[in-house]
């Protein structure tokens, strides 16, 4: 008896080390058929390769529909974080914000949409905001076609490594704040800071429903 009741003890025993052995091993091999997590770098590097094979056989309108969500997304954004400077301190408040902020705002965009986002006038306030060559010749054929009394509708230009999105950009009531007429809508202490701040400021002048410039989003081919 006591014989039958060791081995039985020790036929528990193997079962219980091999039912381990067994899990460990296929708790190995579910780890081994899994398919590897992506790190973040790579993930984002794939997902960039992707938005590169689209960009290559893109359609017009494809080109088309990027630009007008770019331009909407970062409309968005600049109006938000102005809102919330005017809301702060006024006027004074949101020629700061812009004068320290804008740029590097609509440089982060650029890197997460992977364009050249600008926004370009005849009348520039900050040099930066010069067009290029492009960028002039297209400003030139808008507002010409204000003069024929047509419609700006945003249209895509194809360059040797490029490939460019224009839209137009409207004077709202928002903007005559700081893009209005100096002493009317544009108050004379505000107008000062914004000499002091671009001094060879043109941009002013404007009414509400002006047409102001043009967005310039630039995608590399």
């Amino acid at each position: 008896m006591k014989y039958l009741k060791k081995n039985f003890l020790l036929l528990l025993l193997a079962i219980g080390v091999f039912s381990i052995s067994a899990c460990g091993e296929e708790k190995q091999m579910e780890g081994q058929n899994a398919e590897p997590t992506a790190a973040p770098a790579e993930k984002e590097a794939a997902e960039n390769q992707t938005v590169e094979k689209n960009r290559a056989i893109y359609t017009p309108s494809d080109w088309l529909d990027e630009g007008d969500q770019i331009v909407s997304n970062t409309f968005a954004t600049l109006s938000s974080h102005l809102k919330s400077a005017l809301q702060r301190g006024g006027v004074q408040e949101a020629v700061q914000y812009c004068h320290l902020n804008a740029y590097p705002l609509v440089d982060s965009l650029s890197r997460v949409h992977r364009a050249s986002i600008r926004r370009i006038s005849l009348k520039v306030r900050n040099p930066e905001d010069l067009p290029d060559r492009f960028e002039e010749r297209a400003l030139n054929r808008a507002q010409k076609m204000l003069a024929e009394g047509k419609t700006i509708e945003p249209w895509v230009e194809h360059y040797p490594e490029e490939t460019a999105y224009y839209a137009p950009i409207y004077v709202r009531d928002l903007c005559l704040k700081c893009h209005g007429t100096p002493g009317k809508t544009i108050s004379s202490e505000d107008y000062d800071l914004i000499k002091k701040l671009y001094p060879e400021d043109e941009a002013i002048g404007y009414q509400e429903g002006d047409w102001r410039g043009l967005w310039s989003i630039r995608f590399v081919r």
